[in-house]
């Protein structure tokens, strides 16, 4: 049996079908390619917090990686397979804002935000979390809760858990990556209003 791979989404109480088929296929290929795979699921209005019940769990069941997969997203079914190919202990892919042109999410390791020229695998100052993979054991290095939400003082910004936990790495050296072609095959599920006007009525 390969390594086994906790698929943990934090989510409310209803996912889109979209997400749920496309976790199906990342299960299904995982397996596939050898890894063992486990599902761990935390409703809770709060995101922060479910990530923290998902790791506590996974981390119970003596996984060997823990992958983030957010409910309201889809991703390319190898999307396990090619993120563990990298071999580093933290790598995911971003993705774009809910918001038209599309940009995507985080930075390069200088600061810069990621741009739709950016290719291949690429070191990374933030990452956003819906699509993440982590070896297990960097959670010893972590007192729980290991996702909080925080402030930028710098920037004057309340930090997400997402980018939080990107700066909790930076501190005891882990180095963070983003895969920017696979980060292109990733889809962010979102509302829009259909309309016959040029743009919809505020």
């Amino acid at each position: 049996m390969g390594e086994h791979v906790a698929l943990c989404i934090p989510s409310g109480e209803m996912v889109h079908a979209d997400f749920m088929l496309s976790v199906l296929y990342v299960a299904q290929n995982a397996r596939a390619a050898g890894f063992r795979v486990s599902v761990v699921n935390s409703k809770l209005s709060i995101v922060t917090e479910a990530r923290n019940l998902c790791v506590t769990a996974a981390l119970k069941a003596k996984v060997d990686w823990i992958f983030f997969l957010d409910s309201d997203m889809v991703f390319p079914a190898d999307v396990v397979k090619r993120l563990h190919a990298h071999k580093v202990p933290v790598v995911g892919a971003t993705y774009p804002r809910k918001m038209l042109p599309p940009t995507f999410i985080g930075t390069r390791k200088d600061g810069a935000p990621f741009t739709l020229a950016d290719r291949g695998l690429v070191e990374a100052g933030r990452v956003p979390t819906g699509c993440l993979l982590i070896k297990a054991d960097v959670f010893s290095q972590l007192k729980a809760p290991f996702f909080r939400c925080g402030y930028d003082e710098k920037a004057g910004l309340v930090l997400g858990e997402d980018f939080w936990f990107s700066d909790r790495m930076h501190e005891l050296g882990i180095p963070l990556w983003c895969d920017l072609d696979l980060s292109r095959q990733v889809e962010h599920i979102g509302g829009y209003r259909y309309t016959l006007r040029e743009k919809p009525a505020r």
